[in-house]
């Protein structure tokens, strides 16, 4: 057994998460907005960033043209309006302004491939509600487990604390 030196430092079991960026993918959920205000508090207390993943999902209709064209143009509207407004209320809460990405595809391969290819960010944040199954927490916990290189944090709603 090893006793402790007088002046060993104690390690915090968060400090590998200590800066660097957490990373959330935005949806509309509550289980979202716990999250939100999770990595919020973490962001604050560990001196970190905060990036906000929203991805618009392919619905495969290529073959419409101009009607697709503008589908794709009020998605990617919808979507930005959604990350500043998400992006407000986090620097409501922590003072801390978010990196943002819009990505197009698949959610779980999008968030793979950002995790992949962004080596600053040290979390991925997801929110658990008690009603139904998050397909990502199933995904990175089941079949892409091998893709996720960063820790994988999920929080609760708020109904199950």
């Amino acid at each position: 057994m090893k006793i402790k030196e007088k002046n060993e430092v104690k390690r915090c079991p968060l400090e590998p998460l200590l800066g660097g960026v957490y990373l959330l993918v935005a949806d509309e959920s509550t289980e979202f907005r716990a999250a939100l205000r999770r990595v919020a508090s973490l962001a604050r207390q560990n001196k970190a960033h905060v990036a906000i993943l929203y991805v618009i999902e392919d619905e495969g209709l290529a073959h419409w043209g101009f009607v697709q064209n503008r589908i794709e143009t009020d998605k990617r509207a919808v979507a930005e309006e959604t990350l500043w407004e998400i992006g407000n209320e986090l620097y409501e809460m922590c003072g801390e302004r978010a990196a943002f990405y819009i990505k197009e595809g698949k959610t779980h391969q999008e968030v793979a491939s950002l995790l992949k290819q962004d080596k600053s960010l040290r979390a991925l944040v997801l929110g658990a509600a008690s009603s139904r199954r998050n397909p990502l927490i199933t995904y990175f916990t089941g079949k892409g487990l091998a893709e996720l290189n960063v820790t994988l944090l999920i929080v609760p709603d708020d109904k199950q604390i």
